[in-house]
């Protein structure tokens, strides 16, 4: 979705509120996203600076980080963008105030990559480490059975400590002597 900044860029003081009811595509977005991302997004031209302000929300599927199961959670992002006013000749354009964000392409021209603005702003709200429940178990590092499921018959006691290999070099070494 490209948005034209061009109107609101021009007049001073002049507020746009943008509505966002769009799907978008998984593979563009970097995560599964299940649900339209709905919201807005209120565009507001102080004089020298362009302020992009809203929030917007979309449902995704993330894959549990200990048991690998995939879950579904909503994501909602608070969106804060800045661009400085820049006057070109006969023209004012809106302009990145960061460098990485005129890499990124998201503003050319007065024109307003949305989705990437949005993409970005969503991105911040997943979580490093996702979780399907807060007291999931994991999966047994023997069986590999789902833990939060039911208990295997592994022997856990040999592998709670992450020291217990060099405990029994340790006891292999004492023998030895």
């Amino acid at each position: 979705m490209k948005l034209d900044l061009s109107e609101i860029v021009r007049t001073p003081g002049m507020q746009v509120r943008q509505k966002i009811d769009e799907p978008f595509h998984p593979a563009e977005f970097g995560f599964d996203c299940i649900s339209p991302i709905t919201g807005s997004i209120e565009f507001t031209n102080t004089g020298d600076v362009l302020l992009a302000r809203g929030k917007v929300g979309a449902s995704v599927r993330l894959q549990c980080s200990r048991c690998v199961v995939d879950f579904v959670v909503v994501l909602t992002a608070n969106i804060e963008e800045q661009f400085r006013l820049v006057h070109m000749g006969d023209q004012i354009m809106a302009m990145p105030l960061d460098e990485e964000d005129v890499v990124g392409g998201l503003l050319s021209n007065n024109i307003l990559d949305v989705e990437e603005l949005i993409r970005q702003s969503l991105l911040t709200e997943v979580p490093i480490q996702p979780l399907c429940k807060p007291d999931c178990k994991g999966l047994c590092p023997i069986c590999g059975q789902n833990l939060s499921e039911g208990q295997c018959s592994c022997h856990q006691e040999m592998y709670n400590s992450a020291f217990q290999a060099l405990a029994i070099l340790l006891e292999d070494e004492e023998a030895e002597d």
